[in-house]
C-alpha cells in the first residue's frame, strides 16, 4: 500500500483534476444565444434604417417641397385612403394574378428544361448559346412581338412576366443539376439506378439550393416584369396606379403604391428564403443518411 501511494505521488499530474470539458448542451446553448443576439441586432439596425429613411423624407420634404418628396404623414394618409376605398386591393389582386400565373409558368418550364439541359450534357452544350443569347436580350425588345401575338391584356402580361423570370430559374437549375455530386451519381449507377431515378432521387435533391436560389431571383424579376407589363400594355394593377399618379404629380399617392410593391417583393422573398432553408436542411439530412 505504501509503495503504491509513493508511486502515485511520483507520477506527474496524478493529483491534478482532469481538464474541464464543456458539455454539448452548453455549446449548443451558447450558439443559440449568439444567434438570438445576432437577430436582435439585425432587427435593431433595420428599425434604425427605417427611422432614418422617414426622417430623411421629412427633411427633404421640408427643404424641397411636396413635388420632390412627399411628407411621411401625407403618404400614410393616402395609403389609408387607398386601402379603405378599395383602390389598392383591386389593383393588388390584378397584379397578383399576372405575377402568380407568370411565376408558376416560369418555375415549371424553367425547372423542367433546366433538368433536361443539366442532365443531358450534350443537349446542354447544343442549346447553351441560344439560351444565353435570349437571356442577354433586353425584355423590352420582345414587347412588340408579345403584343402582336397576345394582344394588350392579361395573356400578354403573363407572357412578359414568364419571359422575364424563366431564364434565371432555368440557368440556376441547369447549373445545380450539372454540378450534382458525382460520387452519389456513380454510386447510384453502380447499383443499377435508371436515368429517371438519377434525376429525381439523386440529382434534383442535390441541386435544390441552386433551384431555390433561382426561384428567389425569378420571383424578384417577376415583380419587375409585372410592373413593366402594366406600364407598357393596358394600364392596370399596381403599375397602372403608379403611372397615373406619376403623370399627375401626385407623389404621395405614387409613394403609397411603391411601398405596396416593396412590401410584396419582401414577403415573396422571405417566403422563398424560408423554403430554401427548410429544404436545405432536408437535403443535408438526406445526404448524411439521417
Amino acid at each position: 500500500m505504501e509503495e503504491q501511494r509513493l508511486k502515485d505521488q511520483d507520477t506527474p499530474g496524478a493529483d491534478r483534476d482532469p481538464p474541464h470539458v464543456s458539455p454539448i448542451s452548453d455549446v449548443l446553448g451558447s450558439a443559440r444565444s449568439q444567434r438570438r443576439s445576432s437577430r436582435r441586432a439585425a432587427i435593431l439596425w433595420r428599425v434604425s434604417i427605417l427611422v432614418a429613411l422617414i426622417v430623411g423624407m421629412k427633411i427633404l420634404n421640408t427643404t424641397s417641397g411636396n413635388l420632390v418628396m412627399p411628407s411621411p404623414e401625407a403618404v400614410f394618409r393616402q395609403s389609408v385612403e387607398m386601402w379603405s376605398d378599395g383602390t389598392i386591393p383591386r389593383a393588388l389582386a390584378e397584379s397578383l394574378l399576372v405575377l402568380g400565373l407568370g411565376f408558376v409558368l416560369a418555375a415549371t418550364t424553367g425547372i423542367l428544361f433546366g433538368i433536361l439541359l443539366g442532365g443531358f450534357p450534350f443537349l446542354g452544350r447544343v442549346l447553351d448559346p441560344y439560351v444565353n443569347a435570349v437571356n442577354a436580350t433586353p425584355g423590352a425588345a420582345f414587347i412588340p412581338l408579345i403584343i402582336v401575338w397576345f394582344g394588350l391584356y392579361a395573356e400578354a402580361k403573363i407572357a412578359l412576366v414568364w419571359l422575364a423570370a424563366v431564364f434565371p430559374i432555368l440557368i440556376n437549375t441547369t447549373a445545380g443539376i450539372s454540378n450534382a455530386n458525382k460520387d452519389l451519381i456513380e454510386m447510384a449507377q453502380s447499383f443499377g439506378a435508371p436515368r429517371r431515378a438519377l434525376f429525381w432521387q439523386v440529382m434534383v435533391p442535390d441541386a435544390l439550393p441552386s433551384i431555390l436560389s433561382g426561384l428567389r431571383i425569378g420571383a424578384a424579376v417577376c415583380i419587375v416584369g409585372t410592373v413593366i407589363a402594366e406600364l407598357t400594355m393596358a394600364q392596370s394593377g399596381l403599375g397602372g396606379l403608379m403611372i397615373k399618379a406619376g403623370n399627375r404629380f401626385q407623389m404621395d399617392r405614387y409613394f403609397a403604391v411603391v411601398i405596396v410593391m416593396m412590401a410584396l417583393g419582401s414577403l415573396i422573398t422571405i417566403g422563398l428564403r424560408l423554403a430554401e432553408r427548410r429544404f436545405g436542411r432536408w437535403r443535408v439530412s438526406l445526404r448524411d443518411g439521417d
